[in-house]
């Protein structure tokens, strides 16, 4: 544990014991999405994509996930969202990815949102770093999956780093909203600054 916060030094998994409903029926109903983290790679080399935060069941079926890397010869030092629709397939693919280098491993805001009228953008520090159309809606969401922290649900997508905020919204936060949170930090409600 850190002050605000969660270092994960050696593969591990954080996950809820059932499925996710709360935030699985938010999003159906809504047929929106917004996954939000404060995170501190421990290095811009990790792929698979590493996991930040995922509800899914394995490395090919999900429901939506951030994460760091690509996977074989392609860049870490990206990230990279994954959101299954009815127009993508049960791995979330189409994705969106940031460019390479845009992960590096200072303290990072990184925010993933897919509105109901099938805008998906990824925020990085507040700044809009990607976006994609990507249509459709969450019925052939699976609502058994899990919340994952730090890895996939098999444990074999390892992400190494530090975890300084996680949350999910039933909804797509505006670049307002976005850059709310962003000004307010890592460490916000608490005593302290961000690092």
């Amino acid at each position: 544990w850190l002050s605000g916060g969660l270092s994960i030094n050696t593969a591990t998994l954080i996950s809820s014991p059932g499925a996710a409903t709360k935030v699985i029926s938010a999003a159906q109903v809504s047929n929106a999405i917004t996954v939000e983290a404060w995170v501190k790679p421990a290095n811009t080399t990790q792929k698979g994509p590493a996991r930040f935060a995922t509800i899914s069941a394995d490395p090919n079926n999900r429901n939506v996930t951030l994460s760091q890397g690509l996977w074989g010869d392609q860049p870490g030092n990206l990230f990279n969202a994954r959101l299954r629709t009815t127009s993508t397939n049960a791995n979330g693919q189409p994705e969106l990815s940031t460019a390479a280098g845009t992960l590096t491993t200072q303290l990072t805001h990184v925010v993933y949102t897919r509105d109901a009228a099938g805008t998906a953008k990824i925020y990085v520090n507040g700044v809009e770093s990607a976006s994609m159309s990507l249509t459709g809606d969450f019925s052939t969401w699976n609502t058994a999956y899990r919340l994952g922290l730090a890895n996939e649900l098999t444990a074999d997508r390892p992400w190494l780093g530090e975890l300084y905020l996680v949350a999910m919204y039933g909804k797509a936060l505006s670049q307002a909203e976005v850059n709310q949170n962003f000004d307010a930090g890592a460490l916000a409600g608490s005593n302290q600054m961000p690092v």
